[in-house]
C-alpha cells in the first residue's frame, strides 16, 4: 500500500489553497468596477474648464439600459478604468494624439489631438454585451456637456495601487 509523508500532504494541500485564491482573484476582478466620483467632483468636472498646459478629454457613454457591456477604456497604454452606460470620464493628458482604445474581444478605438489647455469631447457608444463592440467618435462641445449633464455620472480615472470596489 502506498503512503504519503505528512510534509508531502501539507505541501499539497498548500498548492491547492494557493491556486484556489487565485483563481478566486481572477474571477473577483472581473466583477471589478471603477469608482464612481463624489457629488462635488461630479458637479466640477461639469463646469467642463480646461487645465492650463495640459489636455483635457472628457469620454462619455450616453448608452441607455441594460443593452450594453461593461467596456475597460484605457489611454496611451495606461488604464483609464471601467465604463459603464450612462457615465464619463475626465481625462487629463499631455497635448498632442492620444489614442483611446478598449481591450479584450472588443477592439474600439480612435486617436484624437488635443492642445493644452483645450477640451476635446468624445461620445463612446458600446453595443451587445455578448460580444462588446465599442465606437467612438469626436463630438461638438455643446452636444457633449448637453449630453454628459443630462445623462452621466463621472468615474475616477484608475490610479496605480487605487483599490477596486466589487460589486455583487
Amino acid at each position: 500500500m502506498f503512503t504519503t509523508h505528512p510534509m508531502a500532504e501539507a505541501i499539497s494541500k498548500s498548492r491547492s489553497a494557493r491556486g484556489a485564491l487565485a483563481l478566486a482573484a481572477v474571477l473577483l476582478s472581473a466583477c471589478a468596477s471603477t469608482p464612481e466620483a463624489n457629488l462635488e467632483r461630479d458637479q466640477e468636472a461639469k463646469r467642463f474648464e480646461p487645465v492650463t498646459r495640459d489636455a483635457v478629454l472628457y469620454v462619455y457613454r450616453p448608452d441607455m439600459g441594460n443593452t450594453a457591456a461593461d467596456t475597460t477604456l484605457w489611454a496611451n497604454g495606461r488604464l483609464v478604468g471601467t465604463s459603464i452606460p450612462r457615465t464619463y470620464f475626465r481625462i487629463i493628458v499631455l497635448p498632442g494624439r492620444t489614442h483611446l482604445h478598449t481591450n479584450g474581444p472588443d477592439s474600439g478605438k480612435i486617436e484624437v489631438m488635443a492642445g493644452g489647455n483645450e477640451i476635446t469631447y468624445v461620445e463612446m457608444q458600446t453595443l451587445n454585451p455578448d460580444s462588446p463592440s465599442t465606437h467612438f467618435r469626436v463630438v461638438s462641445a455643446e452636444h457633449a456637456q448637453a449630453a454628459i449633464r443630462a445623462c452621466c455620472t463621472m468615474l475616477e480615472v484608475w490610479r496605480p495601487g487605487q483599490p477596486r470596489l466589487l460589486l455583487w
